[in-house]
């Protein structure tokens, strides 16, 4: 479930409690015909791929209208090309202060007085985010989100939060407005993307792709294991090891290659792909490895065999179990055992011994 610091509950209970008293009324608001919705998902690349389906929902349910979503400028490449959103709006909102600098307090003033202008008939905010809705109730008539972290009598229609996957939570607020798809994402890849993924791949058939690092340090794994899963694979399968990740990832894949034996079956990617392109790798893979990350869901999205490893996180909201869409499960990271990994990728059946 979504959390919120526990400094802050008091405070938002008390606000709650005035709140629904005082705005019962905007829970008999109608919905408006919309013909502009603003989409709030200003948070990672994952949780933008994991909200696709939900675009795809709405623009079946309201041909006409137009889809803004607004996303962090780290997550846009997630959207281009999707034929479902009209508008991507980008904006590093001071309050999720991940990936670099963020805006200053005038510059968000500023960014939502344009947003204020575009007068939105409906705005969605999947995160349930209390800053969020107040961003909403600022720019739009007609509000929908899950109110169970703070500020939803702001909201006008209130979807239930049940548990299950990620993808089904944001299906779950556009069924609240009638509208509803299948859970397939959808990631577009451009031909130059594919051209240059070849190129980095050095054209090898038998790749399987690890992203080590994420943005959370309860998700890493060890690095000496990933190395030895690596060494295993190459024994194993014959393959070659695409690495990747940011820039400031390659201190921990270092460290990987450092403490491997097979090192000349490393292509070494981190730092050397934009968003596309590393859509354009994974969808080379024979199989992806990684912890609960964003690729690790371009990795489904794009319908490449995956294993994800989960620690404290929750695997059943955010990961797969299904086919050749496999994930481990441990109280904590290090937890996971080298031969857990081994022996599930050979329980998957997606690669070949040599």
């Amino acid at each position: 479930m979504y959390q919120t610091k526990a400094v802050y509950k008091p405070f938002l209970f008390l606000i709650d409690t005035a709140g629904y008293a005082a705005a019962w009324w905007l829970k008999l608001r109608r919905m408006p015909e919309p013909k502009k919705i603003l989409c709030i998902r200003i948070d990672h690349i994952g949780d933008v791929l994991l909200t696709t389906p939900a675009f795809r929902a709405l623009r079946k349910r309201f041909p006409k209208a137009r889809i803004d979503v607004l996303v962090r400028s780290f997550s846009k490449d997630i959207l281009t090309g999707n034929k479902n959103v009209d508008r991507i709006l980008t904006f590093d909102f001071p309050w999720l202060g991940l990936h670099g600098k963020t805006a200053s307090r005038a510059e968000t003033k500023r960014f939502i007085e344009r947003l204020r202008k575009e007068d939105y008939d409906v705005a969605i905010d999947f995160h349930a985010d209390p800053r969020n809705i107040l961003l909403a109730a600022k720019v739009a008539k007609y509000r929908v989100g899950y109110g169970i972290r703070g500020l939803g009598f702001l909201l006008n229609k209130v979807a239930q939060f049940r548990r299950g996957h990620q993808i089904q939570h944001n299906l779950d607020l556009v069924r609240a407005l009638g509208a509803d798809s299948s859970a397939k994402m959808e990631l577009s890849i451009p031909a130059a993307a594919t051209k240059r993924a070849h190129a980095m791949l050095k054209n090898a058939k038998n790749v399987v792709g690890i992203t080590p690092a994420t943005g959370r340090k309860p998700k890493y794994w060890l690095n000496d294991r990933w190395a030895a899963v690596a060494d295993a694979l190459v024994e194993k399968y014959g393959v070659k090891i695409a690495l990747t990740g940011g820039k400031g990832d390659q201190k921990d894949i270092d460290a990987i290659i450092a403490q491997m034996q097979h090192t000349d079956a490393i292509i070494n990617l981190a730092g050397k792909t934009s968003l596309k392109e590393l859509g354009a790798v994974i969808k080379q893979y024979k199989l992806f490895v990684s912890p609960d990350t964003g690729p690790a869901h371009m990795a489904r999205a794009l319908n490449v065999p995956l294993l994800e490893l989960f620690g404290p996180e929750d695997s059943a909201r955010w990961g797969y179990n299904e086919g050749k869409f496999r994930h481990i499960k441990r109280d904590q990271m290090k937890d996971i055992m080298v031969d857990d990994v081994v022996r599930t990728i050979a329980k998957m059946g997606v690669l070949r011994a040599k």
